[in-house]
C-alpha cells in the first residue's frame, strides 16, 4: 500500500530537478528516490524533468529548426523576467547556450494564452462535434484550419460541445471535452504565437514544448501548431493529465 507523502516531506520540484540532472547531495538523494518510489506523480515529474535536460543539452550543440525556435518563442514570459525552478533552471551552461540560440526577439504580443484560457469558462455555443470515421480527430470544427483530436477512446475524454469567439480580432476556437465529471476546454487562437501572459514552466513532451501555469483559477498549458497557439484548460484537471494530452499526436496522424 503506497503510503500519502506529508506537504513536509514532498520533494520540491528543485529537489526532482537535481535528482534529474545528477547534482543532489547524496543524503537528500536517498530521501527523494524513496519519495519518488512511493508516488506515480512523482515519478511522472521526474521523468519530465529528464526528458527536458535531455532536449535542452541537445539543442544546445546545434542550431534548432526554424519551427522549434517559434514554438519556444511561445515560452517567453511577456512580463519581467521570472526566476524559474526546475530543469530549465539547473541545466547550467547548456541551458543558457540554448536560450540564446532559441530565443527571439521583438515586442510582446496581445493578447496571451492566459486570455486565451478564459474562454474555456464560456458555455459551449454549438453542438459537440464528431468523430472522423475512426481517425484520432474530429469531423468539424477547425481551429485556424486544423482539427481537433479525438480523444475519447484513448483517453476517455468525450467531445460535447463547441463555440466560435473572437480574441482582439483572432478568431479563437474551442471545443469542449468531458470524462467523469471534469470538462476542459480546447482553443485553438489564429494568427501569430501568443505568449503565455504570466509566468510558466516549460516541459518537453513527445517533441512538443509546452508550457504550464494557472490563470483565472484555472489549470492551463499552452503549445504550438503549425505557428497557432493551442490552450488546453480546466478547472480541476491535473497537470499531468493536460500535458499528457496536449502531447499527442495520434500516432503521427494529428498534423503538427
Amino acid at each position: 500500500m503506497i503510503k500519502r507523502l506529508r506537504r513536509r516531506d514532498r520533494p520540491t520540484e528543485r529537489d526532482l530537478a537535481a535528482l534529474a540532472d545528477g547534482s543532489l547531495s547524496p543524503t537528500r538523494r536517498a530521501r527523494v528516490e524513496r519519495a519518488v518510489a512511493a508516488s506515480p506523480e512523482l515519478h511522472a515529474e521526474l521523468h519530465a524533468q529528464r526528458v527536458a535536460i535531455a532536449a535542452v543539452r541537445d539543442l544546445a550543440s546545434e542550431r534548432a529548426p526554424a519551427s522549434l525556435r517559434a514554438r519556444v518563442a511561445l515560452a517567453r514570459p511577456a512580463r519581467r523576467p521570472v526566476r524559474r525552478v526546475g530543469a530549465l533552471a539547473v541545466a547550467g551552461t547548456a541551458a543558457v547556450a540554448a536560450a540564446a540560440v532559441l530565443t527571439l526577439g521583438g515586442p510582446a504580443t496581445t493578447p496571451s494564452a492566459a486570455d486565451a484560457a478564459v474562454l474555456g469558462a464560456r458555455a459551449p455555443g454549438a453542438p459537440a462535434p464528431q468523430a472522423a470515421d475512426g481517425r484520432p480527430v474530429l469531423r468539424g470544427p477547425r481551429g485556424a484550419g486544423l482539427p481537433f483530436p479525438y480523444w475519447q477512446d484513448h483517453f476517455g475524454w468525450k467531445a460535447i460541445g463547441q463555440r466560435h469567439d473572437r480574441l482582439d480580432g483572432r478568431p479563437a476556437t474551442t471545443v469542449f471535452y468531458r470524462h467523469r465529471g471534469q470538462v476542459i476546454a480546447y482553443t485553438i487562437v489564429g494568427g501569430a504565437p501568443l505568449q503565455a501572459g504570466t509566468p510558466a514552466r516549460t516541459t518537453v513532451l513527445e517533441g512538443t514544448v509546452i508550457r504550464a501555469f494557472a490563470a483565472h483559477q484555472r489549470h492551463v498549458v499552452t503549445w504550438l501548431r503549425r505557428g497557432h497557439t493551442c490552450v488546453l484548460s480546466g478547472t480541476s484537471a491535473a497537470d499531468a493529465t493536460l500535458l499528457r494530452l496536449a502531447a499527442w499526436r495520434g500516432g503521427g496522424d494529428i498534423p503538427y
